[in-house]
């Protein structure tokens, strides 16, 4: 039976801040939901030593150990061999593999390289699950007092192989008396503090459902994992919590189901029937990418007048040259002309412009680096505001990116 599980994440590139792990958390959902507790999760360079050790760890510690990664052709790709070592047994070559893996490529147009050959090893009494793909088969075999569970590391190829093990081991699986049912509430226009002082006392000394707090650069994350005997009861469960919380928050909480500021806003302005237009000077295309990055923005968004020089302000939007010299780009005044002369050239219900200083370098004693000029236009009026964020160039570029969705987010929750 399947109680416990640890998730190994094989690779020397997860040390880096340039490439982060999503497949342990995908994992650790699609377990928790079945009844599985993940109670590790283990990052390992590729070095066949150190590999070795953490798959005998796992394999005496808990039920199901899990690897996603180091299942390539590659010399560094030691996943095969660790487990072989751990386990105590030999690596044997499978023609079926690799005439697989030699089909596929042929499929392409391609020949297979002679280091494909290497995927064709597996760890000796491995039950092979075929990867539909890509040429790297997973594998799983019994060692120790547990189960090893070795899937590729690329999501496309890994999660349907994992949903394929999981429905060939279902008997494996705990009962439904030992289900995880989760959910995230996301708030944005919130401090971490002002937001927990609103809903403290609804939930701290609540132990089903758990409640965590976690915060982002951009928003803030509520977590609730209720323990139930179905997914329905669990859901009834957090319900209350739910309905109290969005009570609480109104305003601020935008999705209970674990949806971007993004998709909140295209599906609202769908619902609405407006049309959404931006001009972006420091944010340079930031917001429309967000936003395009929705299914169905095509609906409701018109596009995005990227006016990052003063020459563009003027040509593409008509703001005044005497406007840009007298207030400087950075203004009131040139965040009201642009935002102006945006539903001038699109005739969008909603547009947003945006002027500020990213930084490092720029700002002025009264508009320091940090500081944004949003301007709004809706068929009630036109208004600017004024904000001033903290962070990095890249940071206040996000943030104000996220101001301007939820100005957006304001509006609609407005017209309901």
């Amino acid at each position: 039976m399947f109680r416990t599980a640890e998730i190994i994440v094989v690779g020397s590139e997860f040390f880096s801040r340039d490439k982060r792990d999503t497949n342990s958390i995908w994992l650790t959902e699609e377990l928790e939901r079945r009844g599985v507790r993940v109670t590790s999760k283990v990052v390992v360079a590729d070095v066949l030593e150190e590999l070795t050790r953490v798959v005998k760890h796992g394999l005496e510690a808990v039920d199901l150990v899990i690897s996603t990664g180091g299942l390539g052709p590659t010399e560094d790709d030691r996943t095969r061999e660790a487990v072989a070592r751990a386990v105590g047994v030999e690596l044997e070559f499978q023609q079926e593999i690799e005439d697989e893996i030699r089909a596929r490529f042929a499929r392409r147009g391609r020949e297979m390289a002679e280091n494909n050959r290497r995927q064709a090893f597996i760890p000796a009494g491995s039950r092979l699950i075929p990867n539909e793909t890509g040429t790297a088969p997973g594998f799983f075999l019994e060692g120790g007092s547990g189960t090893f569970l070795a899937l590729p590391g690329p999501p496309r190829e890994m999660n349907p192989m994992f949903i394929d093990f999981l429905a060939q081991n279902q008997s494996k699986l705990p009962s439904e008396s030992q289900v995880k049912v989760r959910r995230t509430l996301r708030v944005t226009g919130l401090g971490e503090s002002d937001m927990d002082r609103r809903i403290a006392d609804l939930y701290k000394e609540v132990e089903n459902p758990e409640v965590t707090i976690n915060f982002t650069p951009h928003d803030l994350e509520i977590h609730l994992t209720a323990a139930a005997p179905s997914v329905e009861m669990g859901e009834a469960l957090m319900a209350p919590l739910v309905t109290a919380m969005q009570e609480r928050l109104e305003g601020f909480l935008f999705s209970v189901n674990d949806e971007s500021l993004a998709e909140v806003v295209v599906r609202m302005a769908g619902a609405a029937g407006f049309k959404v237009a931006l001009t972006e000077s420091l944010t340079g295309g930031h917001a429309a990418h967000k936003i395009c990055s929705v299914a169905g923005a095509s609906e409701v968004f018109w596009g995005s007048v990227v006016a990052y020089s003063e020459e563009a302000k003027h040509k593409l939007l008509g703001v005044e040259l005497a406007t840009l010299e007298e207030h400087t780009a950075v203004s009131e005044a040139v965040a009201l002309e642009m935002v102006e002369g945006l539903h001038e050239v699109s005739g969008a219900d909603l547009c947003v412009s945006c002027t500020g200083y990213a930084g490092p370098s720029g700002g002025t004693e009264d508009d320091p680096v940090g500081t944004v000029y949003l301007g709004f236009r809706s068929p009630q009026r036109t208004t600017v505001r004024r904000i001033s964020l903290p962070g990095s160039r890249n940071l206040v570029r996000s943030r104000t990116t996220q101001a301007i969705l939820f100005l957006l987010f304001k509006y609609l929750k407005s017209m309901e």
